[in-house]
């Protein structure tokens, strides 16, 4: 007999895992206990061609080589790409890991990553994983990162470095959701700052990739770009786990 196996299902059967957008317990299909609940499964959008080749968002057609705000407002890093679509019940699901402290549910996007996005990541031949900071005041209040649980289950993946001092955030900004695109700009100017020891420490990486859990504007993304580039990483890449409608 599996104990192991028979003390699980025990387990399960009087504290079911939860579905990692709603939390609610996460229904049994064919006899095993699903990943996630039907009804959010069919409501998640994940990212796909065609895709800014810039920043990663849907584009209309194969045509539309970048979105309308990247030929705008030209990037400052190499290429971004996301998971899914920041919609609900995405939206509540991330919510729920970085104001609930529900970490378990990363778990779930990690997972996907592994299954839609390995290939991509791994073809950017990445030196080091760097999660966008947070504020050392954010940081105690919340006690954890989350981009920092996602750059660590992605560094794990492609078995590359994890680095989370290469860059600080220096400046205890507002929440970007708050504001308008201009003001985002200037919430952001002079947030981050590279840390040249760390730098050398982890070995002076030509290639980043920058991981966080949302991207909208792009703001937060090229504010830590500039701050590595200014260190001396060459090229840097962004990965968040959803993508959402914004403007620079």
């Amino acid at each position: 007999m599996d104990y192991k196996k028979v003390l699980m299902e025990a387990v399960n059967a009087v504290l079911p895992p939860a579905c990692p957008m709603c939390g609610k317990p996460a229904p049994f299909v064919g006899g095993i206990r699903a990943d996630i609940c039907g009804s959010c499964m069919h409501n998640i959008n994940y990212v796909s061609e065609p895709a800014c080749l810039k920043c990663g968002k849907p584009v209309k057609d194969e045509e539309t080589e970048y979105c309308s705000d990247c030929r705008q407002h030209p990037k400052n890093f190499e290429r971004g790409m996301g998971l899914c679509i920041y919609q609900k019940p995405v939206t509540n699901s991330l919510a729920a890991i970085k104001y609930k402290n529900e970490r378990k549910f990363a778990k779930y996007y990690l997972e996907e990553i592994q299954k839609r996005k390995y290939r991509d990541l791994l073809q950017l031949k990445i030196d080091v994983i760097i999660p966008v900071p947070i504020h050392r005041k954010k940081r105690r209040k919340r006690g954890f990162n989350q981009a920092e649980i996602f750059a660590n289950g992605i560094a794990e993946m492609l078995n590359k470095p994890m680095y989370t001092k290469i860059v600080e955030r220096i400046h205890d900004t507002k929440p970007q959701k708050q504001l308008n695109p201009g003001e985002r700009k200037s919430n952001l100017k002079k947030a981050f700052r590279g840390n040249l020891k760390e730098y050398q420490r982890a070995g002076m990486p030509k290639r980043g990739l920058l991981v966080d859990d949302i991207y909208t504007t792009g703001s937060t993304a090229e504010a830590v770009t500039v701050a590595l580039k200014q260190l001396g990483i060459r090229e840097v890449y962004v990965f968040c786990i959803a993508i959402g409608k914004g403007f620079s």
